[in-house]
């Protein structure tokens, strides 16, 4: 309950739960109004620090009652603060709210902080409920763009009859506009404002229909029907219409005019049609005589092509016989050197005969080498295999127990590679396993955590196993300390897990904890040494209770 009540001073007012009974707190506060008690106020709810009305009241360990505000200066103080009344010293968890002094102070008659307006007196916790009705009250006007502040009993009056933001309907459109602004949209805006025509028509027509009215008012000025045949009468539309029916012998004529000019140009563009139709023919037959030009053309240039064809045909023959008759010439002054030339060509085909028997014999020697390497390469991997198998069968276990020395502990965390120990039997011809660790974590232990698992790994003697497995396997890192601190986690297989089957290969799933120790516990523990030179030791033990010795 302390632990609640000294909560309160930590929060602002503007914060706290304002519930029918705080809420007179913040209405005092933020209003910055005083309280004016009916009977004089007690000293007992008079803030020794700040001389106020102790709204919200906390009392201190020594027993005094201050205000929220003077409580809340003194804990921010820290332990500096002192209460100004005995110097003890204050200390935040001892002040708690004063429930009881604060009901006696909210049962206290005080008088409407409007007064002397308002003669009402209520009691403190209900004087907010008061405000809410109060005549005598300042309020804002609600109206949009007023900032008028009006008493309650007269907000109604302004609101309807007297703000210069209140809203009225427009008599035309029926749409509401501030009263300010009404005679402006009716006069300027309102597309449904009847508004005399501009043209001194005395129609009365709606702003939005001025443009169509336009098209058939009387006073508009319009051309006559008849301009582009000549009529040059423009006036209003009445008297224009009275014109057009009046001289329509006169419209009759500039018509007839206007056809007889249409019927000259007619005439005379079919003359220039004519023209241009002989022209066109004296163009054709000119085309025609170009086209037999160019076909005669055509045919004595196919003629001299295949001169010049048969005439290249025979300068390649003169040239083919001009080649062979130098052959002939160079042939006979050459006999002299055929013999030393003959000589030479022996000597370098016995030189090229040698070369060829060595390259023979060089390729065999290499397919020899690469023979061995194959064969040296075979040997190297059997002697690993034999040495693996001879480390394996060296520290292989078969009671169900291993002891596994981990070296460079620090160097393989940081690697973050798994390691995995020799395998160990449970017997000597039981179940194999292994152990696998990630010092540096692994899933929802990666970097906080070592992680270990144990696998069942693929036996000699499975097929004389029972299966699923579900020995109980428990996984320790040892105290290096002789203190005996280890830290020890056990798991009993669950044989509807498809992983404890049997295995059909080496790489079977792990199963253990990924998060089995957290480094810190591991690096840096208070009773035990877990990692000495380097150096963690993992035991693993499976319980072979129930297991039958073959």
């Amino acid at each position: 309950m302390a632990a609640e009540e000294n909560d309160c001073p930590e929060l602002p007012l503007s914060q706290q739960r304002c519930d029918p009974v705080k809420c007179w707190e913040l209405e005092c506060v933020l209003t910055g109004r005083f309280l004016n008690f009916v009977a004089e106020l007690k000293e007992q709810f008079v803030c020794p620090a700040c001389s106020g009305v102790v709204l919200n009241p906390h009392q201190t360990g020594c027993g005094h009652i201050f205000c929220a505000q003077c409580t809340r200066m003194f804990i921010e103080s820290g332990d500096t603060s002192k209460c100004p009344l005995d110097g003890i010293l204050i200390k935040s968890e001892e002040v708690f709210q004063d429930n009881c002094c604060k009901r006696e102070l909210i049962n206290l008659e005080v008088y409407c902080i409007n007064s002397p307006a308002c003669k009402q007196t209520v009691t403190l916790c209900n004087l907010q409920v008061h405000l809410k009705t109060c005549q005598y009250e300042l309020l804002q006007c609600s109206n949009p763009g007023c900032t008028d502040i009006l008493l309650r009993k007269n907000l109604t009056d302004h609101q309807r009859n007297l703000c210069p933001f209140r809203t009225e309907l427009c008599r035309s459109c029926q749409k509401p506009y501030p009263i300010s602004q009404l005679v402006d949209h009716e006069k300027t805006s309102c597309p449904e404002a009847e508004m005399h025509c501009p043209n001194n028509c005395p129609q009365m027509v709606k702003r939005h229909k001025l443009k169509d009215h336009a098209d058939e008012c009387p006073e508009v000025e319009v051309d006559c029907i008849y301009k582009k045949y000549g009529c040059t009468v423009r006036d209003i539309r009445a008297k224009v219409k009275v014109h057009e029916h009046t001289d329509f012998s006169t419209h009759v004529l500039l018509v007839l005019e206007n056809n007889s000019k249409l019927a000259q140009q007619v005439e005379q563009l079919q003359q220039e049609v004519a023209v241009q139709q002989v022209e066109t023919e004296e163009r054709c037959l000119q085309v025609s005589s170009l086209d037999k030009k160019v076909s005669l053309g055509d045919s004595t240039l196919s003629a001299i092509q295949r001169s010049v064809e048969e005439q290249r045909e025979h300068v390649s023959s003169v040239k083919q016989d001009l080649q062979d008759l130098r052959g002939v010439l160079e042939a006979g002054l050459a006999k002299e050197d055929l013999a030393v030339l003959r000589d030479s060509l022996d000597s370098l085909r016995q030189q090229v005969a040698m070369t060829e028997s060595l390259r023979d014999h060089l390729g065999v020697l290499g397919q020899t080498c690469q023979r061995h390497a194959r064969l040296l390469d075979i040997h190297v991997e059997q002697l690993q295999c034999t040495e693996r198998r001879f480390r394996q069968l060296e520290s292989a276990s078969y009671d169900g127990k291993l002891i596994w020395k981990v070296h460079d502990y620090h160097r393989k965390k940081e690697a973050g590679a798994p390691l995995n120990s020799p395998p160990f039997y449970t017997s000597r011809s039981g179940y194999k396993l292994s152990v696998r660790v990630y010092p540096g974590g692994e899933g929802t232990g990666m970097g906080t955590h070592l992680s270990l698992y144990v696998t069942v790994m693929r036996g000699d003697f499975d097929s004389l196993l029972p299966w699923p497995f579900r020995q109980n396997v428990t996984l320790t890192v040892l105290d290096q300390s002789g203190c005996r601190n280890h830290i020890d986690q056990s798991f009993t297989p669950d044989t509807a897990n498809e992983r404890f089957r049997r295995p059909t290969s080496d790489a079977s799933t792990a199963l253990g904890f990924p998060r089995f120790v957290s480094h810190r516990d591991l690096e840096a523990p208070r009773n035990a040494v877990y990692v000495r030179d380097e150096t963690l030791f993992i035991k693993v033990k499976v319980d072979t209770t129930g297991l039958e010795e073959l």
